[in-house]
C-alpha cells in the first residue's frame, strides 16, 4: 500500500514500467488470452449452447466463454506495448517511422500469411462449418491488407480475424496521434486526423467498430503516466468483479461492458503489479511465444471438428462430450505451438532481413 507521504495515484512518465517481473505478468495475460479464445470458440463450435446444465457442465461452459473479454485484454496489452515503444521513441527524438513499419508488419505477417494459407487449405480439403464454398483469392488478399473491418470480410471458417483487421488500423494510426500529442504541430496534426478518416466512415455502434477498438488500445497508454499505488491484489478485485459480471450478464450493452473491462484491467497494469514475482516465469515465457500463432489458427481448426462432429451436437450431459473436447482443444494447441517454432519464432529473423534489405540497420536510420 501506499505511505502517508506519496499519494495513492501519481502522474508522470514511467521509464520503468516493464521491468523483468511486470513483463512476465503480460506472458501471462497473453497466452491466458490466446487460450480463452481458443476454448471458448471450439466450445461454440462442438457443443450445445447453453441451457439446462448440471453442476459440473454449468462450470465448464463458464470458464469457456470468455472469448470477447479475452480480445479487450488483447487490445489493452497491444497498446500497452506497441504503444509504449512509439511514445518512447517520441519523447526521445528516435522515432524511425521505416523501423517502426518493418517491426511490425514482421510481426503480423510472419504467422498471419501461413496461418491464411492453412485456413483456405482447410477449406478446401476438410471443409468448414461456416463455409458455402471456398474463399475466393479477393477475399483472402483483403486479409493481407486488414480490410475486414473497412468493407472486407475474415475468412469464412476464421472470423476470429476481424480483430486483426483492428490491430493493424492501430499500428498505423496509433503513431499519427501519440506524435501529433507530443509534438503538436500542424502536419502531425493533420495527418493524424486523415488517418482517423477511415474509421468514422464505417463508425457503427458496434464493438467491432475500428473507433471502438482504438479507445481500447489507447487506454494502454494510461499505465505509462499514472500509477496507482495499490498492491496488485486489491487492484485485481475489480477486473475480477467486472469479469464476472460480464458472463452473468449484469452490463447494459456489449460496447458498455468491453470498456469497464479495459478501465478495470488498465488499474492492474497501472498498481503494484511489477513489484510482485510473476509465478512460472518460463512457463509464461514459453506459452506466450506462440500466443499470437494459436489465436490465429484456432478457429479454422475448430471448424473442422465441428464439420466431423456436427456443428454443437455434442450433448453437455455425457463424459464422452468433454473427453473429445479436450482432444480438439489439445490439438488446436498443438498446432499453435507447431505455428510459433515454425514462422513465429522466425520474426526477429525476417525483421533483421528486411532492416538490412531497406538500409534500416544502422544507427543514423
Amino acid at each position: 500500500m501506499s505511505s502517508t507521504s506519496d499519494p495513492v495515484i501519481g502522474l508522470g512518465y514511467r521509464p520503468d514500467l516493464l521491468n523483468a517481473n511486470m513483463s512476465r505478468w503480460l506472458d501471462h495475460f497473453r497466452w491466458l488470452s490466446a487460450l480463452m479464445v481458443a476454448a471458448s470458440h471450439l466450445r461454440n463450435m462442438v457443443m450445445p449452447d447453453a441451457g439446462q446444465l448440471g453442476p459440473l457442465a454449468a462450470v465448464f461452459y463458464f470458464v469457456t466463454l470468455f472469448a470477447e473479454q479475452a480480445v479487450v485484454v488483447f487490445f489493452v496489452l497491444s497498446g500497452l506495448l506497441v504503444g509504449g515503444v512509439i511514445v518512447r521513441g517520441a519523447r526521445e527524438g528516435s522515432f524511425g517511422p521505416g523501423k517502426y513499419a518493418v517491426d511490425r508488419a514482421s510481426r503480423l505477417y510472419v504467422a498471419l500469411i501461413p496461418a491464411l494459407v492453412l485456413s483456405v487449405a482447410l477449406q478446401w480439403t476438410f471443409g468448414a462449418v461456416s463455409c458455402s464454398e471456398p474463399d475466393t483469392a479477393f477475399r483472402v488478399a483483403g486479409n493481407l491488407l486488414f480490410v475486414q473491418n473497412f468493407g472486407g470480410t475474415p475468412p469464412c471458417n476464421n472470423a476470429s480475424l476481424w480483430s486483426l483487421s483492428s490491430e493493424g488500423y492501430f499500428y498505423l494510426v496509433g503513431p499519427l496521434l501519440i506524435l501529433a500529442a507530443a509534438t503538436r504541430k500542424p502536419v502531425a496534426i493533420v495527418l493524424a486526423l486523415a488517418a482517423l478518416a477511415p474509421a468514422m466512415f464505417v463508425l457503427s455502434l458496434s464493438r467491432i467498430t475500428p473507433l471502438f477498438g482504438l479507445g481500447l488500445w489507447l487506454c494502454g497508454l494510461v499505465p505509462w503516466f499514472v500509477r496507482v499505488r495499490l498492491q496488485a491484489w486489491i487492484a485485481a478485485l475489480p477486473l475480477m468483479g467486472v469479469l464476472l459480471a460480464s458472463r452473468l450478464h449484469l452490463f447494459p450493452g456489449a460496447m458498455f461492458e468491453e470498456a469497464v473491462i479495459a478501465v478495470a484491467f488498465v488499474l492492474l497494469l497501472a498498481s503494484d503489479l511489477g513489484k510482485v514475482r510473476a509465478p512460472a516465469g518460463r512457463l509464461a515465457v514459453g506459452l506466450a511465444s506462440f500466443s499470437y500463432s494459436l489465436y490465429l489458427v484456432q478457429m479454422p481448426i475448430a471448424q473442422v471438428f465441428g464439420r466431423f462432429w456436427g456443428y454443437q451436437a455434442l450433448p453437455s450431459d455425457r463424459l464422452s462430450s468433454y473427453a473429445r473436447y479436450a482432444v480438439g482443444l489439445s490439438v488446436i494447441v498443438a498446432t499453435g505451438w507447431l505455428f510459433g517454432r515454425l514462422f513465429e519464432a522466425h520474426t526477429a529473423t525476417v525483421r533483421k532481413r528486411a532492416m538490412r534489405l531497406l538500409g534500416l540497420d544502422s544507427a543514423r536510420s
